[in-house]
């Protein structure tokens, strides 16, 4: 069974090799190097099992082929604010006129805005808690 990695598991890796590696100059198949990594996450992964995906997420080469096959993408949700505005009416996280992420509120018969993942809505400067989340088919 092939392991899925998040997106911050996978940069974890990626990182830790190219800072190894930046370090120590001694390429991808050097044993020392292999074995600091997996030190680094062998509280992490079962190393017998994940081995393979690791070190083809150390590999700057595989890396992108990777990151498509080996990392669990993030699904898009709509965000609704818990709480309606002074209208009554729901409040969604949306992109303004500016292009700018920021609540919206929409009547009940206007369903047009966007779906953003979690990691975006984060990044936007909104706390999730805050939103219910309806999943994007």
């Amino acid at each position: 069974m092939t392991k899925k990695f998040t997106e911050e598991e996978y940069q974890k890796i990626a990182d830790c090799f190219d800072k190894l590696n930046k370090k120590y100059n001694m390429g991808l198949l050097s044993s020392n190097l292999v074995d600091e990594v997996f030190k680094k996450f062998i509280r992490d992964y079962d190393y017998q099992l994940y081995w393979q995906e690791i070190v083809a997420i150390m590999n700057p080469i595989t890396r992108d082929e990777a990151h498509e096959k080996f990392v669990e993408k993030e699904k898009k949700y709509y965000w609704r604010r818990k709480k309606n505005d002074k209208d009554d009416d729901s409040v969604y996280i949306d992109i303004d006129v500016y292009g700018v992420m920021a609540p919206h509120s929409f009547y009940s018969n206007q369903i047009d805005y966007q779906a953003f993942t979690e990691s975006e809505v984060i990044e936007a400067g909104y706390n999730p808690d805050y939103y219910d989340k309806e999943e994007v088919e």
